[in-house]
């Protein structure tokens, strides 16, 4: 590791080491965060679509991605974290695709609503990194609880919109 990086240069090996330094950065205080590693290429949001009546909608490509990274958390979360979060990832590509780490973090937090936390407005830190590893990628995915003078305790999911009538 050099002085100035703050996570280890190297491959697989040291994904624990890059996901521990990470937790200690963003939420010291955490006693026990969560380590997940996803593997696969990392899906990245993309912009919402229009129909022609105006409606926003997402692209079925952004639906199945979501759905995936979504079953993944399932299989570590029990239920839904509360109160206030710390999200860490490091997103290893496996091209140099030019994609906005802001993307790839907000494709994680909608796919954590209601699996991993009640909803993503608890995060109250985050940190992203994308790196490049074609022969493995993957998304190293740190999830602790934050102290924050922000409290997030009674957030809960939004409720869904209601259809206005048309006049």
């Amino acid at each position: 590791m050099s002085g100035t990086s703050l996570l280890p240069v190297g491959g697989r090996d040291a994904d624990e080491k890059r996901m521990r330094l990470l937790a200690s950065v963003l939420a010291p205080d955490s006693p026990e965060p969560l380590f997940l590693m996803l593997p696969g290429t990392p899906a990245s949001k993309s912009r919402p679509r229009f129909s022609r009546e105006g409606r926003a909608y997402k692209a079925s490509a952004d639906e199945e991605a979501e759905t995936r990274t979504a079953w993944l958390l399932r299989r570590a979360f029990r239920q839904p974290w509360t109160g206030n979060l710390a999200v860490g990832a490091v997103f290893f590509r496996p091209d140099r695709q030019r994609i906005d780490v802001d993307n790839l973090l907000k494709h994680v937090c909608d796919a954590g609503n209601g699996i991993a936390w009640v909803d993503d407005a608890q995060i109250t830190a985050v940190y992203g990194v994308i790196e490049l590893d074609a022969a493995a990628p993957r998304t190293l995915l740190v999830v602790a609880h934050h102290s924050s003078s922000l409290d997030r305790t009674g957030v809960a999911a939004p409720r869904p919109a209601q259809r206005r009538g048309r006049r």
